[in-house]
Order: C-alpha cells, then structure tokens, then sequence
C-alpha cells in the first residue's frame, strides 16, 4: 500500500465518522445540547484532519515532481 492509498484510505474513515455523527444528529440521538456541543467539536476535528491529509497529499505529490 502506498502512502497515498493509505491516506485516501484515513480519509474514507475520517468521512464515514463525520457522515455517523450527521446521522446521529438527524435522528435525534443527541441526549442533550452538551453532548451536541461535543459532536460539533469532534465533527469540527474530523474536518481538520481531513485538510491536514489534503495538505500532505499535496506535499508528497510536489516532493515527487
């Protein structure tokens, strides 16, 4: 597997917990606004990691040019 695989593959992972937590809020599975609050911030984290693998891809992907 190489490093893009591998990161393209984090990233599916990284949008399938974010798409959970969507779901979750959809259905009302929230017990309260403090655990709302919670998955913003996570869904808030996902997001960041999501542009971080971007920016590394982008790295790599000018290294090998």
């Amino acid at each position: 597997m190489t490093i893009n695989e591998l990161l393209k593959e984090i990233k599916k992972n990284l949008q399938a917990q974010k798409n959970q937590i969507a779901i979750d809020m959809m259905e009302g599975r929230m017990s309260d606004f403090v655990h709302y609050m919670k998955s913003v911030g996570i869904a808030d984290g996902l997001n960041m990691a999501e542009a971080i693998i971007d920016e590394t891809k982008t790295k790599l992907e000018r290294e090998d040019d």
